[in-house]
């Protein structure tokens, strides 16, 4: 076996590719994985969440895999961790076994002509309350036979490594292995309680929100967020809380913490809400629909996607804020 180690050593040194030590049983494919997740996250908390495990855990997995394999596959520096030059042999071909399973098992799902199995679906928390749960209800009652797997956070899940088979999301990706086309609008707005209005005022067209404590998404989760609420710069305003979630800046609003974005469709239900500055204008926002070429004609995939377009086509009217408001 040292003899064996060596060899293989040697081949890395020599910047060989690294199947045959994979192949002989040397490195575990679940090992594997984590060194793929501490490339892409650059630490093992990053790793960890990306994997739903112990922080703990995948420092295990990462010696166990550097022990398989006779050599050190990540060094610590003050950004995190980075992989060694034997590392980064081991990553290219783990990268490359992964493409091969991905392919393997979209082919297989492209093959499926059963309206049964699982369909997993990536979207935001408000277009999953808005649109893809009502479109699960319809869906059940015409192919009981298919389960949808509802992943709904502002993470971006990769199609392309079989983390989601759709995705309905703000934000237009880019990638010529992904089927993409728009599948509706929604309309946002700045919205406050009635009770903070009351005791705080309402702002002043061209005000920039002076004097105004206000609540935002995390900054990236969408491009059109620019400094900017209302169609008014937040230049003199406070920013009180942010979040990478949607529910929590509605249940904030709510509350009268502060002024912040919403999708109208929503705060036009709750009669505790009300845009402002008054007369502001909506941003419109396009919904993305993104699916994997591999599986987009697959049976199930096609009924689920068939029913997030029903539901999005009958309710296209409230999320672009059609109906009159209340002031």
């Amino acid at each position: 076996m040292a003899a064996q180690m060596q060899g293989v050593q040697g081949g890395f040194r020599a910047q060989l590719p690294v199947w045959p030590a994979i192949m002989q049983g040397m490195a575990e494919w679940s090992d594997l994985q984590f060194l793929l997740e501490i490339a892409r996250g650059g630490t093992l908390a990053a790793a960890a969440r990306k994997l739903e495990v112990a922080e703990t855990t995948a420092g295990r997995r990462l010696a166990a895999l550097e022990r398989a394999l006779g050599a050190k596959l990540a060094t610590r520096t003050p950004d995190g961790l980075v992989l060694t030059e034997v590392g980064e042999a081991v990553r290219a071909a783990a990268e490359e076994m992964e493409r091969a399973l991905v392919r393997a098992e979209q082919r297989a799902l492209g093959a499926d002509s059963e309206l049964s199995g699982v369909v997993r679906v990536a979207t935001t928390e408000m277009l999953g309350e808005l649109v893809v749960v009502p479109a699960v209800a319809a869906l059940r009652e015409r192919h009981p036979q298919i389960r949808v797997d509802l992943l709904a956070g502002t993470a971006r899940l990769d199609i392309a490594r079989r983390e989601a088979n759709v995705a309905l999301r703000y934000g237009q990706p880019v990638g010529a292995d992904l089927v993409v086309r728009k599948a509706g609008t929604v309309a946002y707005g700045a919205y406050a309680s009635r009770g903070y209005l009351a005791a705080r005022g309402r702002p002043a067209v061209g005000s920039g929100f002076a004097g105004h404590d206000v609540l935002t998404f995390d900054a990236g989760i969408r491009d059109w967020r620019r400094g900017q609420l209302g169609g008014e710069p937040l230049r003199d305003a406070r920013v009180v809380m942010r979040s990478n979630s949607g529910m929590a800046l509605l249940a904030a609003i709510r509350s009268g913490i502060g002024i912040g974005p919403l999708p109208a469709v929503l705060a036009a239900r709750d009669p505790r809400l009300v845009r402002v500055p008054a007369g502001a204008p909506l941003e419109m926002e396009p919904a993305w629909l993104v699916v994997h070429p591999d599986v987009h004609r697959t049976s199930r995939v096609r009924a689920v996607i068939e029913a997030v377009d029903t539901r999005l086509a009958a309710i296209a009217g409230e999320l672009m804020a059609r109906r009159p408001e209340r002031t």
